[in-house]
C-alpha cells in the first residue's frame, strides 16, 4: 500500500508542475503605437551584425532574437517570406510572374498564393494581415521590390501605397515596410561587411518617430538557404523591457527566449496597433512576439545570438553524419544478432544504446565550436566509454544489467531534461532545430521514440529479477506515470501524438505484467482512457489565454473551430511524404524484412522462446504499441519506430543472447 501511495504522490506532484507550467518565460508586450515600421533586410544574420559596425541598426534592436524563416519547404525565398509575413502562416509560391495593377496591386500573386495555401493544407490565408489592417482602418505603405507587397497586401493583393523607388526619408502613421537590399545573394565576408555598412548608412537617413514600433528583420536567409536570420525591435517611447539590459524576443510559438518565427510578426503588428486583446485572424498560426527582460548589454546579447546562430548551423551540419554512424552501429549489431554472432552483437549493444545519451548530452557543452569531424568521432567513442564503464560495473548483476542501466540513463536524461526546460532537445544532433521549426519546446519525434522505448525497458526490467509481482507493477506504474506526464503535460512535452501512443503502450504493458488478457474490450477501454487523458490536458491548456497555450490547447482550439480535419490531413500527408523520403524509412523496412525472414526460418525455436520469457513478451508488446501508434499519430512517419530500434535491438540482444566465453577462460 505504501508503494502505491508513493507512486501516486510522485506522479501527482509531477503532473501538477506540468499542468501549471508551460507558458514560457515571463514576458511583456512590445508596446502600443499607431505607427509600425518594418525594416526588411533580406539575408541579415547576427554574425554580420557582430562583425560590422552598424550604429543605426543597433539603435533599432533594443530587443532581439534569432528568427526561423522556415516556410513550407526547407528553403524560403524572399517572396515566400513576405507572403508568410502577410499570412501570419507559412506560404509558398513558385513561378509567378508579377504584374502590378493600379500601381499598388498584385492580384495574380494573391490568387497563386491562395491556391498554393489551399493545396498545402495548413489553413493559411495570404493577405490576412492586410485585410485585418484594412478592417481596423490602418493605412499601409510598401517601399521596395514588387515581392514586398506580399507582406502587407489584402486578400485581393493590394496595399494602400506602393513605391518602387528608394526608401522614404520619413513615414506616416500606419504600417510601412521598407526593404534595404544588398545582402540577399552576397556570401564573401568582406563583401557582406561592406554591403551591411552601406545599408546601415541608408537606414540612418530614415527619420523614425519615437512613438513608432520599429522591427528590423530578414524575411529570408542569404541565397534562400535554411538558416536562422536576425530580428530586433525598437520599442515605442516608454515601452520595452524593465531593467537596463537588452531584451530577448519570444513568442508562445517557441516559448524560448531568443527564438521567434516569421509568422509571429503579423500578430505582433496587430497587437501593437490594437492592443494585446486584438482579434488575430484564425488563419494565422503565428503568435504575438513579446519581450523578456535581460541583464546583458546590447553587445553581449548580439554576441550570444550570433553564437546561437552558429550553433544552429553546426547542428544542421552534424545531424547527418552523427545519425549515419548510429545507423551503421545499429545495423551491424542487428545483423550480428540475426547471424548468431553473439560476441559482436553483445559488444555493440551497449554502445548503440549509449549513443543517443551522448548525442543529447552534447547540448551541455559548446560542441559547435569543435571541428565537425572531431564531434562525429567523439560521440561514438564517448558512447563506447560510457558503455564499458556501466557494463563492467554491473557485470555481476546479470547479462542484461548493463544495457538496462544504459536504457534507464537515457530515459532519465530525457525526462529530467524536458521537465527542466528541454535544453538538450534543441540544437543537438538528435534533437530539433529552428531551421525546421516544427517544434521549439517539448519532445521532438526522435526524442519521443527514444524516451518511449527506454521507458518500456525501465518498466519491464524488474521482470528479470526476483521481485514480486506487486513490486514489478509498482515500478511499471511509476515509470509509466512519470513518462506520460513528461510526454503529455503542457509544461513539459505537450506532445499530442506522443500522448496517444504512450498511454496505450503502458496500459498494455501493465496489463500483461498483471496477467490480464488484452482483448478487444480492454483495448476499447484503453483507447477511451487515452482520449480522456489527452482531452483533460487539452481542456486545461485551452483555459489559458492564447499567449500561454501550448500544442495541446492550440490543437483543441483547431478542433473546436472546425480545422481538426485540416490538421489531420496535413499530418497524414507529411507522414506519407517521409515514408518515401527519409533514410529512417529504409532502415526500418530493411530491419523488419530481415527479422521477418529470420523469424520465419527459425519459427520452431523463436515463438516458443518468446512464450517462455515473460519479460521479453511484455517488452515486445509495449514496444510494438508505442512504435505502431507513434508512427500513426506523429508526422515524422517511420522515423519514430526506426529510432526506437536503437533501444529495442540492444535490449533484445542483452536479454536473450548468452555471453560467449573464450576458450581457455
Amino acid at each position: 500500500a505504501i508503494g502505491w501511495v508513493l507512486v501516486a504522490v510522485v506522479v501527482a506532484v509531477l503532473a501538477t508542475l506540468g499542468v501549471s507550467g508551460g507558458s514560457g518565460p515571463a514576458s511583456t508586450p512590445l508596446g502600443r503605437t499607431d505607427t509600425v515600421v518594418l525594416v526588411s533586410v533580406p539575408g541579415l544574420r547576427w554574425q554580420d551584425l557582430v562583425a560590422t559596425d552598424t550604429p543605426a541598426i543597433d539603435a533599432l534592436m533594443s530587443s532581439a532574437a534569432t528568427m526561423s524563416v522556415r516556410g513550407i519547404g526547407p528553403e524560403t525565398s524572399t517572396p515566400e517570406g513576405y507572403l508568410t509575413v502577410g499570412a501570419g502562416n507559412r506560404v509558398e509560391v513558385n513561378g509567378v510572374r508579377e504584374s502590378l495593377i493600379d500601381g499598388r496591386c498584385l492580384p495574380v500573386l494573391a490568387a497563386s498564393a491562395t491556391a498554393a495555401a489551399d493545396d498545402d493544407l495548413n489553413g493559411a490565408e495570404p493577405g490576412a494581415l492586410g485585410t485585418r489592417l484594412a478592417e481596423l482602418g490602418v493605412p499601409t505603405a510598401v517601399y521596395g521590390p514588387l515581392a514586398a507587397i506580399g507582406a502587407l497586401m489584402d486578400a485581393e493583393g493590394c496595399v494602400g501605397r506602393y513605391v518602387a523607388a528608394d526608401s522614404p526619408t520619413s513615414v506616416d502613421p500606419g504600417v510601412t515596410l521598407v526593404q534595404f537590399d544588398g545582402l540577399g545573394d552576397v556570401e564573401r565576408a568582406a563583401d557582406r561587411s561592406a554591403a551591411l555598412a552601406d545599408i546601415d548608412r541608408r537606414i540612418a537617413a530614415l527619420t523614425l518617430p519615437e512613438s513608432a514600433l520599429v522591427v528590423v528583420f530578414a524575411p529570408s536567409a542569404t541565397n534562400d538557404l535554411a538558416e536562422v536570420t536576425a530580428v530586433g525591435v525598437r520599442h515605442p517611447l516608454g515601452a520595452g523591457p524593465a531593467g537596463s539590459g537588452a531584451g530577448a524576443l519570444v513568442s508562445p510559438t517557441t516559448r524560448r527566449a531568443g527564438y521567434v518565427t516569421l509568422p509571429d510578426l503579423a500578430p505582433a503588428v496587430l497587437s501593437a496597433l490594437d492592443g494585446p486583446a486584438t482579434e488575430v485572424p484564425a488563419a494565422m498560426s503565428g503568435t504575438e512576439m513579446r519581450v523578456v527582460a535581460g541583464d546583458s548589454s546590447r553587445a553581449e546579447h548580439e554576441a550570444e545570438l550570433a553564437d546561437l546562430a552558429e550553433r544552429v548551423l553546426f547542428r544542421d551540419r552534424a545531424v547527418g553524419p552523427v545519425s549515419v554512424v548510429l545507423v551503421v552501429l545499429l545495423v551491424v549489431c542487428g545483423a550480428a544478432a540475426l547471424g548468431r554472432r553473439a560476441r559482436l552483437a553483445r559488444t555493440l549493444a551497449p554502445i548503440v544504446i549509449a549513443y543517443p545519451t551522448i548525442a543529447f548530452a552534447t547540448g551541455l557543452v559548446a560542441y559547435h565550436q569543435l571541428p565537425l569531424e572531431f564531434v562525429v568521432v567523439v560521440v561514438p567513442v564517448a558512447a563506447a566509454a560510457l558503455a564499458s564503464i556501466v557494463t563492467s560495473a554491473l557485470s555481476r548483476v546479470g547479462r542484461w544489467a548493463g544495457v538496462a542501466a544504459l536504457a534507464i540513463v537515457l530515459w532519465a536524461l530525457l525526462v529530467i531534461d524536458v521537465c527542466t526546460g528541454g535544453r538538450l532537445q534543441i540544437n543537438t544532433p538528435l534533437g530539433y532545430t529552428p531551421t525546421v521549426a516544427g517544434r521549439f519546446q517539448g519532445y521532438g519525434n526522435l526524442s519521443f521514440g527514444l524516451v518511449g522505448a527506454a521507458a518500456i525497458v525501465a518498466a519491464t526490467v524488474a521482470l528479470h529479477t526476483r521481485a514480486g509481482r506487486t513490486t514489478v507493477l509498482q515500478l511499471a506504474a511509476l515509470v509509466g506515470g512519470v513518462t506520460t506526464v513528461a510526454v503529455a503535460a503542457p509544461g513539459f512535452g505537450s506532445d499530442v501524438g506522443g500522448t496517444l501512443a504512450i498511454v496505450p503502450a503502458f496500459a498494455v504493458t501493465i496489463s500483461m505484467i498483471a496477467g490480464w488478457r488484452v482483448g478487444w474490450r480492454r483495448s476499447l477501454a484503453i483507447g477511451a482512457a487515452t482520449v480522456a487523458v489527452l482531452a483533460t490536458l487539452a481542456v486545461v491548456d485551452l483555459q489559458r489565454d492564447a499567449a500561454s497555450r501550448t500544442h495541446l490547447g492550440r490543437f483543441l482550439d483547431d478542433l473546436l473551430h472546425g480545422d481538426g480535419g485540416l490538421v489531420i490531413r496535413r499530418k497524414l500527408r507529411a507522414n506519407m511524404a517521409i515514408l518515401t523520403s527519409s533514410f529512417w524509412s529504409f532502415v526500418l523496412i530493411g530491419v523488419l524484412v530481415a527479422v521477418a525472414v529470420v523469424a520465419w526460418r527459425r519459427r520452431e525455436t523463436v515463438l516458443p522462446a518468446i512464450r517462455r520469457r515473460q519479460a521479453l513478451r511484455v517488452f515486445l508488446a509495449g514496444f510494438a504499441t508505442v512504435a505502431v501508434l507513434g508512427y500513426g499519430f506523429n508526422d515524422s512517419g517511420l522515423a519514430v519506430p526506426s529510432i526506437m530500434l536503437a533501444v529495442a535491438i540492444p535490449w533484445v540482444v542483452a536479454s536473450t543472447m548468452a555471453p560467449v566465453t573464450r576458450s581457455g577462460r
